[in-house]
């Protein structure tokens, strides 16, 4: 059973996180990815290390994102290197790339310039800001897209300020939005034969994530602001209560399940009338919670989540990561699988993110050193011996043996 992207090959210049990963969804899906990498390598083969992997050794982090990509190292400064990918591109169906606006126009490969010689190219560029506009030149990375797009100012305690989330949660997302937007345009194509250019920036991905905030700014005219663990719905209900050994996440959001709480918690159900979710902070409401908080603490989080459940409530304990990957639902789900690499000692890692009855996501290899698929994938676009070792000769491509990196 071919996947849905089977035939479909796709050039990618990307780095980091958000990139790579869009690359690696759609590869996922059946694409052929050519990742194409400066001599160095991409900056993510060296952050986010852990301290038991050793000095000369990917990230995981990388490895989790390039999944089954071939590698290409080629000086894109050079002529003869530019030469070839024009080449390679018109053979793609896909370019992604993530520079900065106006990089790769100066390097003669912008749409235009691909445009040539593949007319129907989905070329898709992801920027931090967009590619126009005052910020468009301005470098962006995660954690300054949270401050800048109001997730910050949402995420953490009136009495500590804002937080940064301890993930990505602005990278991922634009891959996602990234890989939906590629897959549409290749939709497209097949209907109408046209390719398509593709300006996607990490800040309107972020502004998605907050749809239920900017709701509100566009109807009342308020921002927001930080609220702890109680849910975006202001009720009294829905919150991470503290528990005797943990904390508990209950979404009660309506009233009939927020006097079921109430009550298997050993309250007055009333008490749901007397909290004010538009003055959260008013005595009579403040003395409220404090009374529901009193009330989870005195049993162990498992307690309460059996409790809720047998109820018919949404809630769940607050687990760490660890927990999550040791979770028995989990083996219903392909979200985590074996490392599809040839080491039974290789750790488990991400797959698919989601399950399908036919064809579905799945992992090909694991991510390749810097380059080396340089000369295979030259001699799969055509280039002879000779040309090969003409772009050798020129520096556009490192010499064959020779380490990538510098």
């Amino acid at each position: 059973m071919p996947q849905a992207f089977d035939s479909i090959r796709i050039l990618d210049f990307t780095q980091v996180v958000a990139g790579p990963y869009a690359a690696q969804l759609l590869g996922n899906q059946g694409a052929e990815v050519i990742k194409v990498e400066p001599a160095q390598g991409d900056q993510l083969r060296k952050i986010f290390k852990t301290g038991s992997q050793p000095p000369d050794a990917d990230s995981a982090a990388y490895q989790l994102v390039n999944r089954g990509k071939r590698s290409i190292a080629v000086d894109l400064k050079n002529t003869a290197g530019r030469d070839a990918i024009l080449k390679i591109a018109a053979g793609c169906d896909v370019l992604l790339e993530n520079f900065r606006p106006g990089v790769m126009a100066r390097l003669g490969l912008d749409y235009d310039a691909i445009g040539r010689v593949r007319p129907d190219i989905v070329y898709c560029s992801i920027s931090g800001y967009g590619q126009t506009g005052p910020l468009a030149g301005e470098p962006a990375y995660d954690g300054t897209i949270q401050a800048i797009s109001g997730m910050m100012s949402n995420n953490g305690h009136p009495e500590t300020g804002p937080t940064r989330a301890g993930f990505l949660p602005v990278d991922v997302p634009s891959a996602f939005l990234a890989a939906y937007a590629v897959a549409a345009a290749l939709f497209r194509r097949a209907q109408c034969g046209r390719g398509q250019y593709i300006d996607l920036a990490m800040i309107d991905a972020a502004i998605l994530m907050q749809l239920s905030v900017f709701s509100r700014v566009f109807t009342d005219g308020s921002g927001g602001g930080l609220i702890g663990n109680r849910s975006t719905a202001a009720v009294l209900t829905a919150d991470a209560f503290p528990c005797s050994d943990g904390y508990i996440a209950v979404s009660a959001v309506t009233r009939p399940q927020g006097r079921i709480v109430l009550e298997l918690a050993g309250l007055d159900p009333d008490l749901w009338d007397d909290f004010d979710p538009e003055n959260p902070t008013a005595p009579r409401s403040q003395e409220v919670v404090d009374i529901v908080y009193a009330a989870f603490r005195r049993r162990p989080m498992k307690e309460w989540e059996a409790r809720l459940r047998e109820a018919g409530q949404s809630a769940s304990c607050v687990l760490d990561a660890k927990a999550v990957a040791a979770l028995d639902q989990m083996a219903h789900r392909a979200v985590f699988r074996d490392d599809p690499a040839d080491d039974p000692a290789a750790p488990r890692t991400i797959g698919g993110a989601f399950v399908a009855n036919e064809d579905g996501p799945d992992i090909r290899g694991a991510a390749s050193a810097i380059g080396a698929d340089t000369e295979a994938v030259l001699a799969d676009f055509g280039f002879s011996g000779p040309e090969v070792a003409a772009l050798r000769e020129s520096g556009a491509i490192p010499v064959a043996g020779a380490p990538a990196s510098s």
